[in-house]
């Protein structure tokens, strides 16, 4: 039989008390290295091009696209909404972490607030006592969204940008709907339950909402439809045995 002072102390020497210590990729000896014959540097190809400039706050957790800027229908830029920063007091003097703001880029260096937002500050679905035409969006702040640029005509232009879910400050499946990146307009709520840092992309003219969390495997696509009112989104449910894990 072995003896308790015995097993304590294979059990201090064992593999297990490696948990103990930093594991870090140079613990492993791995080392990222440039492709043989290749132009490219490993990672250090890489540019910081804000530095020094105005722009946003430091954040995680926020959604870009691109779509045409608010000034030209001919040029393309950078949109980035909200996200999750440091804590900080909002107009409404409360301290939260998420963020309510929309700012574009033509080159990633130099980023614009948008300083007069417009839409749908409706009661219980967003920030409807805030003051209009102000850098507050209708929408509550929020980050693990999604934001992505649809094209409802087929002319190759994107038409709208379509805000979807996240968490503010609990997950959500608000949908909002902006041609300007100035306006916003409140489309309902999507018929998927409600969730944050799910994966978006467009295909085929379809918006994708893939998984998220709470953790799920659904797949929805959403289509663009436009009509007197304006531009609504319209989804469906794909295949629901999907084969993938819930992520």
């Amino acid at each position: 039989m072995l003896s308790f002072l015995t097993i304590a102390c294979l059990i201090w020497a064992s593999p297990l008390s490696t948990a103990l210590t930093k594991t870090t990729a140079a613990s492993y000896g791995y080392k990222r290295k440039a492709p043989h014959d290749s132009k490219y540097d490993g990672t250090s190809n890489w540019e910081l091009l804000n530095h020094g400039t105005e722009s946003f706050s430091p954040r995680h957790s926020h959604a870009t696209t691109i779509f045409r800027c608010p000034d030209s229908s001919n040029k393309q830029c950078l949109w980035l909404t909200g996200g999750y920063s440091e804590l900080h007091r909002t107009w409404d003097l409360e301290l939260e972490n998420e963020n309510c703001d929309v700012w574009f880029s033509q080159d990633g260096n130099a980023w614009t607030q948008v300083t007069d937002l417009q839409g749908d500050f409706l009661q219980g679905i967003g920030n409807w006592d805030a003051k209009t035409s102000s850098s507050v969006a209708p929408w509550y702040s929020r980050y693990g969204h999604s934001l992505d640029a649809l094209d409802e005509d087929g002319d190759g232009i994107a038409d709208v940008m379509v805000l979807v879910g996240g968490n503010s400050p609990l997950p959500s499946n608000d949908v909002w709907i902006s041609m300007t990146g100035k306006d916003w307009k409140f489309d309902g709520f999507a018929p998927f339950s409600k969730r944050a840092y799910h994966a978006s992309s467009v295909y085929q003219n379809k918006l994708y909402i893939i998984g998220g969390t709470p953790l799920n495997n659904e797949v929805w696509s959403g289509s663009l439809n436009r009509d007197h009112r304006g531009y609504t989104m319209s989804w469906t449910r794909e295949e629901s045995e999907i084969p993938f894990s819930p992520r």
